[in-house]
């Protein structure tokens, strides 16, 4: 009684916390970038480099990835597993609590009153077996680090969605852009068509032409508009901003191709030494290991002792007896057999989710891998023959405009070739870029000039 009373001022009372929905969603809805401060945020997961954060300035790459690590929704809520996990392993920890045991006695001839009944007091505890503790310890901490790669897992893939989705956003700008410039010039080719029919020199299937090719650029310029809003709206997700929130990005080096030096030879090494899927699979394993050497140990007997009261009659009066008591757990009925039969199978099946954990990687880094190659030389195409064949056919549409001499078939023909290759060009270096942060998320390391160069241009510019 004294070491309970003892141990009370140590306990936790209960204390309600319940969700107010409006207060909740008012929190994610004040969210503004003003009001992060993120320098040193993030680390080194996810292979983001933190600069100094200014959003006045616009938002760089690598500080909107640095932004979701801090504020993504889902992110935050899956790292609490990890206080969950951190919990237990303290619990595993812990020594298990005695038991009091109180029995009341009729004494038959002898008890008239409850001053003359009997009574048994025992308290017993049950210290670990050689190893249980040591085995639970285990056990929960390689849970934890578990739970610690599957933390990083989700960072490296939002990473990645981050990166994708920024890349996106540069796209869908470059896109209007040209849409813009073709846009204007339609503009002028639909003028000068209407002054020559005013002239009589210009019929009406050559204006209806005009026409035409003006709606078709208008409409595809409203595509574009529509495609950029929602491929900033789902940036805002992922970063964890409300739907609505306005703010700058800043990418010095835009979509510009950059070469990516990477050997092939090399991809697999990385993949084992730094993909966190792989990190997750192992210590979930080591777990079921832990788990499968507790089970053994608990087959083995055990005992429970501690101090003993009884207060009964003794020669016709009321006596006390004092001793010690001892008792021994006998798993003679089962041999914890059953256990331990679990904990094999469990360990077998994630000895085969390593496997095939590894398999999963490997195709996906060869993927990512291929991908990148296979849009660099589309890239490379495009840069060594059709550009300077575009650039001679926009060069000689602009002075056939600016001469008044020129087809209008041809015209619009030219235009809607250089629209079409400059758009596919834009597409290519989004699935290059894309590619490449794929590749990164499958090997779980950053790959010098995908997210590094950013880091190097600021310090450069500083």
């Amino acid at each position: 009684m004294a070491a309970f009373l003892v141990a009370l001022p140590a306990c936790k009372t209960f204390e309600p916390k319940p969700l107010k929905e409006r207060e909740l969603l008012q929190e994610l809805q004040s969210i503004r970038l003003e009001n992060l401060k993120l320098q040193g945020e993030g680390g080194d997961r996810a292979g983001s480099e933190s600069p100094q954060f200014n959003p006045a300035a616009g938002l760089s790459r690598e500080e909107a990835v640095a932004v979701a690590l801090f504020l993504n929704p889902d992110l935050r809520s899956f790292r609490k597993e990890r206080g969950i996990a951190e919990g237990e392993v303290v619990a595993a920890g812990l020594l298990p609590n005695p038991e009091l045991q109180v029995t009341w006695l009729y004494i038959e001839h002898f008890t008239h009153s409850l001053a003359t009944s009997g009574f048994d007091v025992a308290l017993n505890w049950a210290p670990p077996r050689p190893g249980e503790r040591g085995a639970k310890i285990a056990r929960a901490q390689a849970h934890l680090d578990a739970v610690r790669s599957e933390i990083a897992v989700q960072e490296w893939k939002l990473a990645a969605d981050v990166r994708s989705a920024f890349a996106a956003v540069r796209a869908g700008e470059e896109r209007l852009a040209i849409a813009d410039t073709s846009v204007k010039l339609e503009d002028r080719i639909r003028d000068f068509v209407r002054e020559r029919a005013r002239l009589g020199d210009a019929n009406r299937m050559d204006l209806n032409l005009a026409e035409i090719a003006h709606s078709e650029v208008a409409r595809e310029r409203e595509a574009v508009s529509i495609e950029l809003e929602r491929a900033r709206r789902e940036l805002r997700r992922l970063l964890g901003l409300p739907p609505e929130y306005e703010f700058k990005l800043r990418d010095a080096e835009g979509l510009a191709y950059r070469a990516i030096t990477i050997e092939e030879g090399t991809l697999e090494s990385t993949m084992l030494d730094h993909r966190p899927e792989l990190a997750t699979a192992r210590k979930l394993y080591e777990e079921s290991e832990e788990a499968l050497r507790l089970a053994c140990i608990q087959q083995w007997p055990w005992f429970r002792f501690g101090p003993a009261y009884a207060r009964d009659e003794i020669d016709g009066k009321p006596g006390n007896r004092f001793g010690l008591g001892l008792g021994i757990d006998l798993p003679f009925a089962n041999l914890n057999q059953g256990e331990i039969a679990i904990r094999e199978a469990e360990r077998e099946r994630l000895r085969t989710d390593f496997k095939a954990a590894l398999h999963q990687g490997r195709a996906e880094v060869v993927s990512a891998f291929r991908d990148l190659k296979a849009e660099e030389k589309l890239i490379r195409l495009y840069e060594e023959t059709i550009r300077p064949a575009l650039e001679e056919s926009v060069r000689l549409a602009e002075a056939g405009i600016e001469s008044r001499e020129f087809n209008l078939l041809q015209v619009i023909t030219t235009q809607e070739k250089v629209l079409r290759a400059r758009r596919e060009n834009i597409d290519a270096l989004l699935r290059y870029w894309k590619a490449a942060f794929d590749l990164e998320r499958a090997l779980g390391a950053s790959i010098p000039g995908v997210t590094r160069i950013e880091d190097e241009t600021s310090r450069k510019d500083s």
